[in-house]
């Protein structure tokens, strides 16, 4: 009775979803997802569902894994966001990506019988009902890998149980990053011997050493000397430019040598992103052409692809989109693995776990509120040894929470072994 009441509702609410999307160029995209197309592959691939591109970023060491311990099974990845499907084919190719299929009987119904995948594992916390009901239908396993119930979604689920313990149910198996979030989903009923705890990927997926001639490259385009020190204020939002222009205020005065880079979580945001500063800042785009940037202090990282290599520059990181409420952090786990101290604000949820273990550490600091970033800043910056010291402890962090991909192949080994032959489901 709950499935059909939801096709019953998704069957009312698909024409107007079709008519909106047909009429936003930015979203028209999401139009395939009604009918996606397949890759041409053959039967018994491994289907992976990350939804955005946050999460195919975090994926990327599962699939890896996935290539080496399954040589001769294909590996297909679906993306449910106009973002998380060009990140997919940017990373992976467009040959095994595909749209993630509306959550419509027939849409999944009709994708499964042309993929006729092995196994299907989503990601994190996707959990659809048609898809986990067709899939137990055709008897494929459904693994849930780096799964998480967050603050919201624990609520959500909590509130609905009645609705929700009968869908996750149909889980065949559950890799969680954390001990709250495995206690979360048993408490909706999904039985204790089919959750296991692995970690989080986000670990697994960052780089803990940068080549010492690439980081001298960039240091020599970015136009620093071995003697200056390096803020970064990392994925910004709106507000934290104002913020980190208040902090720039004294501290540009307390230390000569340091230089501000801002790397906007947003490129279209750019020009916003330098409005609260008054002196010149430079570009990465002036630095490529050669603009001379012999007395700049400040810089705005403007293009796509470098955040990554650049964290190995930096003395200290500010995270983004964790001082004020609504976007609740950015991944402070690329600084941490490259040994450099991370400061974040008070609204880390998105990334609750690495802020658990880099502040257990010592390799973080969290303020409670904007007003005391000046102060963290200021003492850290002058401080050499402890930024070491830090630095030293957010990358052994790193280092001992990673595993969570190769206790995850584990998992699907065993449950692909386990599934036995096709059986006749006399469900409707």
């Amino acid at each position: 009775m709950r499935l059909f009441l939801y096709n019953l509702l998704l069957g009312l609410i698909a024409p107007p979803a079709r008519w909106w999307l047909g009429r936003h160029p930015v979203h028209a995209p999401l139009m395939e997802r009604f009918s996606p197309a397949i890759p041409q592959v053959p039967a018994g691939a491994l289907w992976v569902q990350v939804c955005s591109l946050g999460e195919a970023n975090a994926a990327r060491s599962l699939l890896e894994a996935l290539r080496i311990v399954f040589p001769d099974q294909a590996v297909v990845l679906t993306a449910s966001t106009v973002s998380g499907y060009a990140r997919c084919q940017a990373l992976y190719g467009a040959d095994n990506v595909a749209w993630f299929p509306f959550d419509q009987r027939a849409t999944v119904h009709r994708f499964l019988a042309r993929l006729e995948p092995a196994a299907l594992i989503l990601f994190e916390t996707e959990l659809w009902p048609n898809v986990l009901d067709q899939c137990h239908r055709a008897n494929i396993p459904v693994l849930l890998a780096n799964g998480r119930l967050s603050d919201k979604h624990h609520h959500r689920y909590q509130r609905y149980r009645w609705w929700y313990a009968a869908l996750i149910q149909g889980l065949d198996f559950a890799c969680m990053q954390d001990e709250v979030f495995r206690e979360r989903l048993v408490a909706l009923g999904v039985p204790g011997d089919r959750v296991t705890v692995t970690g989080s990927m986000k670990f697994d997926a960052v780089r803990t050493a940068i080549p010492p001639r690439e980081r001298s490259r960039l240091r020599q385009e970015w136009g620093f000397r071995e003697e200056d020190s390096v803020l970064l204020f990392a994925s910004t939002r709106p507000g934290d430019e104002d913020l980190a222009s208040a902090c720039w205020a004294t501290l540009r005065e307390e230390n000569p040598r340091l230089k501000l880079v801002i790397a906007p979580r947003h490129l279209d945001r750019v020009d916003q992103a330098l409005a609260p500063f008054s002196e010149p800042v430079i570009r990465r785009t002036m630095l490529r052409a050669g603009e001379d940037v012999t007395n700049a202090r400040v810089f705005v990282l403007d293009t796509l692809g470098e955040l990554g290599n650049f964290f190995s520059l930096a003395n200290v990181v500010v995270i983004g989109g964790s001082f004020y409420p609504g976007v609740n952090g950015h991944n402070p786990l690329e600084a941490a693995a490259l040994g450099v101290p991370t400061v974040f604000g008070p609204y880390m949820s998105n990334f609750a776990q690495a802020e658990r273990v880099l502040l257990a550490a010592g390799g973080a600091e969290q303020v409670a509120c904007p007003e005391d970033l000046y102060l963290v800043l200021s003492t850290l910056l002058a401080d050499p040894a402890k930024q070491r010291q830090m630095g030293t402890a957010a990358r052994r962090a790193v280092l001992e929470n990673q595993g969570a991909v190769e206790k995850t192949v584990l998992c699907l080994k065993d449950l692909l072994r386990d599934r036995g032959p096709k059986e006749s489901d006399p469900k409707d």
